[in-house]
């Protein structure tokens, strides 16, 4: 359970270009989009809301007990997505903390998220994230971006390159998010930096401005859905481990 100064926001997007129509692909009976809000409806479910720019996916959430927030097409990022949901859910100025899940997660743990949850509530940093430990194969693909962090388990750096040089376990970032509100209508605020760009990771503008991202270790990679590929993974999982 999370008290109302928590949100749990979703952004669930169209027209993702490696996979049409991502959010509405089946897994088993269900939709992706929908897998994720079962996977945590029954922990968290008077504080889901989706955010989207479809009214395809709008009619299909409709059939569950979760609030879904139409947001602008032409939003550059989901976090962009998750702050104009955020600007649009009444009595917003309650909410203190704001938790943003990837659409194509359709198993994600809710553990994780209230792992992010105490985090914040430690006000140590601006910005809560989550990392897995990983080996060598795993941290080779440049698709699955790495972190260094300080003693104080806050985000130095993440790359898509392996770092850092010359070791032999790795930190993986899996791409959920937790803010403040505040913190986020900053992060939203800045201007894409060097960094960034370079590495096409938004968080790095976070770290390049001076916020602090602080990191919270757990023990699973969550499944992502970004390919045709990928779906057929999650396909092959849920019939092995969940149907």
């Amino acid at each position: 359970m999370l008290s109302f100064e928590t949100v749990i926001i979703i952004p669930s997007r169209i027209g993702s270009t490696r996979l049409p129509n991502k959010p509405l692909s089946q897994i088993g009976h269900l939709s992706l989009i929908e897998h994720v809000i079962v996977s945590l409806q029954n922990t968290f479910k008077d504080n889901i809301y989706i955010a989207t720019d479809s009214e395809k996916i709008a009619k299909i959430i409709n059939n569950h007990d979760v609030k879904v927030i139409m947001t602008d097409p032409e939003c550059k990022t989901g976090s962009d997505r998750v702050y104009e949901a955020l600007r649009k859910i009444p009595n917003n100025a309650q909410i203190k903390y704001v938790i943003n899940i990837q659409g194509d997660m359709p198993f994600v743990n809710p553990k994780i998220v209230e792992q992010i949850v105490q985090r914040l509530k430690q006000n140590d940093c601006d910005i809560v994230t989550s990392i897995v430990k990983v080996d060598k194969d795993i941290a080779s693909s440049e698709s699955n971006v790495k972190v260094v962090f300080d003693n104080n388990w806050n985000a130095l750096y993440f790359s898509r390159s392996m770092i850092p040089h010359g070791a032999e376990e790795f930190y993986y970032h899996v791409g959920i998010y937790g803010f403040h509100a505040s913190s986020l209508e900053q992060f939203i605020k800045l201007k894409q930096s060097k960094y960034e760009t370079c590495e096409k990771l938004e968080q790095l503008r976070a770290i390049e401005n001076g916020m602090k991202i602080g990191v919270c270790l757990t023990n699973e990679i969550p499944i992502s859905v970004d390919t045709p590929e990928d779906l057929e993974k999650a396909i092959c999982y849920y019939k092995t481990s969940i149907k």
